[in-house]
């Protein structure tokens, strides 16, 4: 089954009479086990229909669009850690009598770890990560080295083609970025919604830095364990740092497969069925 819904984001008093941000949600299959799976940077939840799909009898898949991804209607030039765990918060209410798993995929991964310490549910079985953005990705390392006050005109900028060509054309000479992203940028910025997600990522994606104690912390209360996916090929990681940062959190395994960047379906398939046999008492 293939369906999907709409999640309000509840605005703060001050914001009274301003278009309401709503977030597009996703829906595959029927199971009884519910997989929260979280997109990355230029996609929508509908990446994460074939996985569903695979899982269909198993588990309820439920894919959020990102703000700026997708359907997502999200008027705000930018958003919080605050944010985001509502959003996750609004979907793990709807099935607080039933397991639940989480993915972050990418930029997902990034954001899902960041906001896990503040989530609640009775029954949060397992988190996945696969290739996750904050440790050190060649994506976007280079946006977490920069000073915050330099964040608000790079994103301005963001929004005129010409000049952030430029400006990628200058990074990537210099080894800031690799060859990978400058021709992304050159591609999609003609597009006047990725000019727009760009912008709004660039001024969000730092409140969400990487931060490993306090994600094992995030683990140990909730009493799970983390599974970190690591595609062998994967252009976008520096899997040196990478494994710098998960290899001493005893709550997070790494698992490494021949691949890219791209979501392995197939083997979170047989890991999300493998999970469901291992939990049974």
């Amino acid at each position: 089954m293939t369906t999907h819904f709409w999640l309000t984001h509840t605005r703060p008093s001050q914001h009274a009479g301003a278009p309401e941000n709503r977030i597009y949600v996703r829906q595959y299959g029927s199971g009884s086990a519910i997989l929260l799976a979280v997109h990355g940077f230029g996609r929508s939840g509908a990446r994460m229909e074939r996985l569903g799909l695979h899982l269909g009898q198993q588990f309820t898949t439920l894919a959020p669009d990102l703000p700026y991804h997708g359907k997502t209607e999200w008027y705000d030039d930018r958003y919080t850690p605050e944010d985001f765990t509502l959003i996750l918060q609004q979907l793990l209410n709807r099935y607080h009598d039933r397991p639940v798993y989480l993915l972050g995929h990418s930029l997902g991964g990034r954001y899902l770890s960041s906001c896990l310490a503040g989530l609640a549910h009775p029954d949060l079985r397992d988190v996945a990560l696969v290739a996750p953005d904050g440790a050190g990705g060649r994506y976007t390392n280079w946006i977490d080295t920069l000073p915050t006050v330099l964040v608000r005109p790079l994103a301005r900028i963001s929004e005129r083609p010409r000049a952030i060509l430029r400006l990628s054309n200058w990074l990537s000479k210099r080894g800031i970025i690799n060859r990978y992203s400058a021709e992304y940028l050159k591609y999609n910025l003609n597009d006047r919604p990725f000019r727009r997600r760009i912008a709004g990522t660039l001024r969000s994606i730092l409140k969400f830095p990487p931060r490993a104690e306090e994600f094992e912390s995030a683990l140990r209360r909730h009493s799970i364990k983390c599974t970190v996916f690591v595609g062998d090929k994967d252009p976008l990681l520096h899997h040196d740092r990478l494994v710098s940062m998960y290899t001493p959190l005893p709550s997070v395994h790494l698992h490494h497969y021949t691949g890219s960047h791209w979501l392995p379906e197939r083997l979170l398939a047989d890991y999300y069925r493998d999970s469901l046999v291992t939990a049974v008492p």
